[in-house]
């Protein structure tokens, strides 16, 4: 993990990475607000798109504890930290997946039970190997075949039946590809401002885009006679 030793003294602690913790704590916020508007629908859709929401806010908070204290407290007391962080992120690319899938099965057929198992027990082998492995590159390539999937399911319902929530989440979840490049590439402004900074920003952003859409299309379902 690459460590980047700006700090702030609070209290007389010290706390690496000051603007990672502001940008985890913005972005739990807005997935709190998120998962509050979201659950109010009480259906499968916007469930489970709400936890890959509220998830991924928690897991944030982790990953900024993991960067507040580094190793101040020891290496196992980091790693058990960012493995919880790893963990939970895994858990919001199921959730995103799973919200997705069922969205594609609406107006459809039935979801496939054998297919959400599979991909339950994926989740649950990368668990294992992020515990063998505390890695973050693991995370970033799942996050991102979630994501295409995500995105080509809202664009074909989009093209389909006209769901016009599904142009937003689209729009949010290319938004959010620029995070994984920025973080990938180590683009920076600068030291107190770096590609992990720039990265929370953007993923924000495309959250609160990514919420619109899922409340949209949520809500336009909802109002739609069944036959």
């Amino acid at each position: 993990m690459n460590f980047d030793y700006t700090y702030a003294i609070l209290f007389g602690l010290k706390f690496f990475e000051p603007m990672v913790i502001v940008t985890n704590f913005v972005l739990l916020l807005v997935s709190l607000y998120a998962f509050f508007k979201l659950i109010k629908f009480r259906t499968p859709y916007a469930t489970h798109m709400a936890r890959f929401i509220i998830i991924m806010g928690v897991s944030g908070c982790f990953g900024a504890a993991a960067h507040a204290m580094h190793y101040q407290m020891g290496k196992n007391i980091f790693d058990v930290v960012f493995f919880i962080s790893n963990t939970m992120n895994l858990l919001a690319i199921y959730f995103c997946f799973r919200g997705s899938y069922n969205y594609s099965s609406l107006r459809v057929k039935p979801e496939n039970k054998y297919i959400l198992g599979i991909a339950l027990a994926w989740v649950a082998a990368l668990i294992v190997v992020a515990l063998i492995n505390n890695n973050f590159l693991l995370i970033k390539i799942h996050a991102g075949i979630v994501l295409v999937y995500s995105l080509v399911i809202h664009y074909l319902r989009y093209k389909k039946y006209g769901d016009k929530g599904s142009t937003a989440i689209v729009a949010g979840i290319g938004i959010s590809f620029l995070s994984i490049i920025v973080h990938s590439l180590h683009f920076s402004f600068s030291e107190w401002f770096n590609y992990k900074d720039i990265a929370h920003v953007i993923m924000i952003v495309s959250l609160l885009i990514i919420y619109g859409g899922i409340r949209k299309n949520a809500k336009d379902f909802a109002s739609t006679p069944k036959k």
